[in-house]
């Protein structure tokens, strides 16, 4: 079936039936502090009821799960409801007691992209603030993550970090409290050397102390970069795995990103360090095909290591762009790197167009990719909005069975994607490389879909019945997304008799 590619559909997460989105699956340690917002939009205001919590959790008035996790590892599974003057809906969550955190790829907010070293205290909480007026909060998003800059001058005496008494008065730990009151998590930076990339002091030598604040300030993620540090593999090993152990015994549950660009293979040693997800290729820039710092340069490294992701363990090629339309301090300029000082600009990126931008969010979302936004929240356009709020594209990426999809063979300067996902159904993406409009045809039948599917366009959120094959008319840069249900079986995936 050939067709014109639709526009997206732009979903008010603040109307309608109530509806869950999100994690299904929630990975904590053993004993530690839970803060989980249960995913749900509709018309306001919801009312949440769950079942089967263990003591010392409760879901408050806004549907965020708090307390302390059993100190027994094992399964808890929790039944939802949810209720609005529109309707009721019920759904699972699995909450995970255990090592493993980051069930699904992490999604939140970063504040490199846009900002750079323009932190401060009032920027963070303003975000967690936007996230939750723009409703992202209630389709999954969740960490409000500090990068560089953050830091004061120097240490303490004592070797504790400390942040920067100009731009965050009250510490960091005030920053955490206020998000944490908003039902977010705050993520903060370091750097497996004495300085940051931007210059600030690292984490080198002071990991179990700074473990150990970070916990005390109520942190829950840690993204670890790879600045001023040695070359070689086997020193990165060892210090991301001394930083690693620190977390582990933080006694928070830390998220643990690993931040050294791909160069030395860390899709084969960071989960034995505790890492949850790690970077796959150096840093991405407002530009979809330029050379190695583009979407698609970044997509097609990343493709490879399918084999390497799963729950608790994502290929992560680094932030979204969607939003900064160029104008990124970090993102919106190359700049000669000499040393490590900042030198020359040696290019200006004018950003994404609106297709490159679809198909960037695409293709992260076929990839299990983490979704961390990097733009002013406050400025977002209506469209990159869309592509953000889409529940049907976070759906792909927060999908339980966590399988990275697949590259099947496909005509010159296209991708056809597959993506696994649970009871049965396939996500199926098609990407046009070239810059001018091409159809792009696809039969079902080698995906293992021989009779056919019942077919949902992703972008639309349009059901297009049952289908044998597709042939969508992309424009130049531009993709389509599907989610192909088999034929002979109901909306859950079961098969019929």
């Amino acid at each position: 079936m050939m067709t014109r590619l639709p526009s997206i559909a732009s979903f008010d997460p603040f109307t309608g039936r109530p509806r869950l989105h999100g994690a299904r699956r929630v990975g904590i340690r053993p004993g530690t502090e839970l803060i989980h917002p249960i995913a749900a939009t509709g018309d306001r205001p919801l009312h949440f009821e769950v079942a089967g919590l263990p003591p010392g959790i409760d879901v408050d008035e806004d549907g965020i799960l708090r307390g302390t996790a059993p100190t027994v590892a094992g399964s808890h599974p929790l039944t939802v409801r949810v209720t609005n003057g529109a309707g009721t809906t019920d759904g699972t969550i699995e909450l995970c007691v255990g090592d493993t955190l980051a069930l699904t790829p992490p999604m939140g907010w970063n504040s490199w992209n846009f900002f750079r070293d323009d932190v401060s205290a009032e920027l963070i909480v303003g975000i967690a603030e936007a996230m939750v007026a723009t409703g992202m909060r209630d389709l999954g998003y969740q960490y409000v993550n500090i990068d560089d800059h953050w830091h004061g001058g120097s240490r303490a005496l004592d070797g504790t970090p400390v942040a920067d008494p100009v731009r965050f008065p009250e510490g960091i730990a005030a920053v955490a409290y206020r998000v944490h009151e908003l039902g977010l998590k705050l993520g903060i930076y370091s750097d497996a050397a004495e300085l940051t990339c931007g210059g600030c002091f690292g984490g080198l030598g002071y990991e179990d102390l700074d473990a150990r604040t970070y916990a005390a300030w109520g942190v829950d993620l840690l993204k670890y970069d790879y600045c001023h540090a040695p070359a070689k593999r086997s020193v990165a090993v060892e210090r991301y795995g001394t930083m690693g152990r620190a977390l582990a015994a933080s006694g928070r549950s830390i998220v643990f990103s690993v931040c050294e660009w791909g160069f030395r293979r860390p899709w084969r040693w960071a989960p034995q360090v505790g890492a949850s997800y790690w970077r796959t290729t150096g840093d991405i820039f407002d530009t979809f095909a330029g050379p190695v710092v583009g979407v698609r340069s970044i997509a097609r490294r990343t493709m490879r290591l399918a084999d390497f992701a799963g729950p608790g363990r994502w290929n992560d090629p680094d932030m979204l762009l969607v939003g900064n339309r160029g104008k990124g301090v970090s993102t919106g300029v190359l700049q000669l790197v000499e040393g490590w000082r900042i030198g020359p600009v040696l290019w200006n990126f004018k950003g994404l167009t609106d297709e490159q931008a679809r198909s960037h969010m695409t293709l992260w979302a076929m990839l299990a990719a983490p979704l961390l936004a990097s733009h002013d929240l406050s400025a977002t356009q209506t469209f990159d909005l869309d592509l953000l709020r889409n529940p049907e594209i976070l759906a792909i990426d927060q999908d339980a069975l966590g399988q990275q999809a697949r590259r099947r063979r496909s005509a010159p300067g296209t991708w056809v994607l597959v993506k696994p996902l649970v009871d049965g159904r396939l996500a199926l993406s098609v990407t046009n490389l070239a810059r001018g409009p091409r159809t792009v045809a696809v039969d079902l039948a080698p995906l293992g879909l021989a009779e056919g599917a019942k077919v949902l366009d992703a972008w639309s959120m349009a059901e297009l019945g049952h289908q044998t094959s597709l042939a969508p008319l992309l424009p130049g840069h531009g993709s389509a997304v599907y989610v192909c249900r088999p034929a002979g079986t109901d909306s859950s995936g079961v098969q019929r008799t």
